[in-house]
């Protein structure tokens, strides 16, 4: 996955660069400091730092995003109570979860996967935009629940938790590898936490945020589509790989009769 990142980067830089980024590029000319071994005490303040980051971060944003998921997921339109080994169906999340499920169809964790359950991928994807932690901590907040309503436990057995829970769960929306692959490359490659987009709306110029967004999210379901599709039907990576060339193609038309101007 890190050399689906670095990939993903290099050819979004080269699309970029000949297209809204044409020009010459500026000289860059960085003085790097003479390199010494790390002291004891800059490595306890660096990981202190690092450390009060991600606890704040866990008790603030994941912690609120874990009990509004726990609340939506407990309770109907109407504000009724769903006890634990009930079916989810009914929940609000489960609701909001399979409207905005179909959108996710290309990529393999959408409108195929098991009805009543399969939704989770769709809002564990859109928690992760907030923090990425975010999809492990709606994994682990749904799976009990849900487990309890489809997934019965054997007799003299007790109920399932923790990671089998999640395991069970994901098992039972009927996901392909593909489709968990796609899920995997969706979350890495789509937009970063809301802290990052708001420092990269700071660095950027005015008006370019937006554009940005909007290339995070078609790059992303880009790439997790190609996944999913090609790891299921490997013939279409033929049809990639000619989109691709047509692309190229454009780009190199639209570049001269840029410069022909």
């Amino acid at each position: 996955m890190y050399v689906l990142g670095m990939v993903t980067a290099i050819v979004a830089v080269i699309v970029m660069r000949n297209t809204t980024m044409r020009g010459e590029v500026p000289p860059f000319i960085m003085e790097l400091p003479a390199y010494h071994l790390p002291k004891f005490r800059a490595l306890m303040i660096h990981l202190w730092d690092k450390t009060k980051h991600f606890v704040k971060k866990a008790f603030t944003i994941i912690l609120a995003s874990t009990i509004l998921i726990w609340a939506l997921s407990h309770f109907t339109w109407s504000w009724e109570f769903l006890p634990e080994d009930t079916e989810m169906s009914q929940s609000i999340l489960a609701s909001i979860g399979q409207l905005i499920q179909p959108l996710f169809t290309p990529l393999g964790f959408g409108s195929q996967l098991t009805k009543g359950v399969g939704w989770v991928f769709a809002v564990a994807a859109i928690t992760g935009l907030i923090a990425k932690e975010n999809v492990i901590a709606t994994f682990g907040t749904l799976a009990v629940a849900i487990v309890a309503g489809f997934v019965a436990p054997e007799e003299g057995t007790e109920a399932i938790e923790g990671l089998a829970a999640v395991e069970a769960m994901i098992k039972a929306t009927g996901i392909t590898v593909p489709g968990l692959l796609s899920f995997i490359a969706f979350n890495m490659t789509t937009i970063p936490c809301f802290a990052a987009c708001a420092t990269a709306k700071a660095e950027l110029p005015e008006g370019k945020f937006k554009s940005t967004i909007a290339f995070w999210l078609i790059t992303s379901f880009i790439v997790s589509m190609a996944i999913y599709m090609i790891g299921t039907w490997w013939w279409t990576c033929f049809i990639f790989i000619a989109v691709v060339a047509a692309a190229i193609v454009l780009i190199r038309l639209y570049n001269n009769k840029k410069m022909i101007k």
